[in-house]
């Protein structure tokens, strides 16, 4: 199968170099020149791609001549506005309609969420006073006025290789103790993106890519300090911080890592 991806870092170039591996002719981008040559490496045909908001780069029409579009922006650095991320995904949007793109995947994040303080799922409303992030709200928008099948993939607090729940909060004070976590692993993502793509369609249109179990922040946090030996965070009040518990659409699915306490 032809697949693309935009966006070839640290989640979309292992995702590259797996599915190369397992015979799919893969073209990623970048968006940088230095990368080149680490993608090829990898097994990817790398394409230069730039949205600034608008397209730029080179032979980037490459991207949308595929059988499924993998789309693997996050909004950025906080310097930009909502609205820049809202734009690069109305041009992505664009260019798959224009090439007729059969079917794409969207990561998405479960900022897309309101802090309840409760549970949340696929059903549960935005609500930008409450904590949901706009410009996840208004990229999924932009990137639903696709024509090819579409399936939103929100994902939780991304960790793995060199993402280690709780390092950057080393010796540091923090607070959420008993928050629960709503994480995903690395690993995990890319299986089940691999098993998305050997099915023919797919029913259900949003999924929420989060472990299961939602252990609490100090379960975590210190767990990994003592399998990774960093120091532990320090703990302030208060112990519970505002949140949501995101229910998973992973019930059956077998995780590599079957709880962030595993990470």
């Amino acid at each position: 199968m032809r697949i693309s991806i935009i966006g070839c870092g640290w989640l979309g170039l292992p995702l590259g170099s797996c599915l190369a591996k397992k015979g799919h002719e893969i073209t990623g981008s970048t968006t940088s020149e230095q990368k080149l040559s680490q993608l090829e490496e990898a097994g990817i045909n790398p394409v230069l791609f730039r949205l600034s908001p608008m397209p730029g780069g080179r032979q980037f029409n490459s991207l949308f001549q595929t059988d499924l579009l993998f789309v693997n922006i996050p909004p950025g650095r906080k310097t930009n506005p909502p609205e820049f991320y809202e734009e690069q995904v109305k041009y992505i949007t664009y260019l798959a309609n224009q090439h007729k793109v059969p079917k794409l995947i969207f990561i998405s994040s479960t900022s897309y969420y309101p802090s309840t303080n409760g549970p949340v799922d696929i059903y549960t409303p935005y609500d930008f006073e409450k904590g949901s992030g706009k410009a996840v709200v208004q990229g999924e928008k932009q990137i639903s006025k696709v024509n090819g099948e579409l399936l939103i993939l929100r994902c939780g607090g991304l960790m793995g290789g060199n993402r280690i729940p709780g390092r950057w909060f080393a010796g540091k004070a923090t607070k959420g103790a008993d928050t629960p976590v709503n994480y995903i692993h690395r690993e995990d993502i890319i299986r089940l993106v691999e098993e998305l793509i050997a099915e023919e369609s797919w029913p259900q249109k949003i999924m929420n890519v989060v472990n299961p179990n939602h252990p609490s922040r100090k379960e975590v946090h210190e767990a990994m300090a003592r399998k990774h030996g960093f120091e532990a965070p320090v703990w302030q009040s208060p112990a519970i911080i505002p949140h949501k518990v995101v229910k998973s659409s992973l019930e059956g699915f077998e995780l590599r890592y079957p709880s962030p306490l595993d990470y």
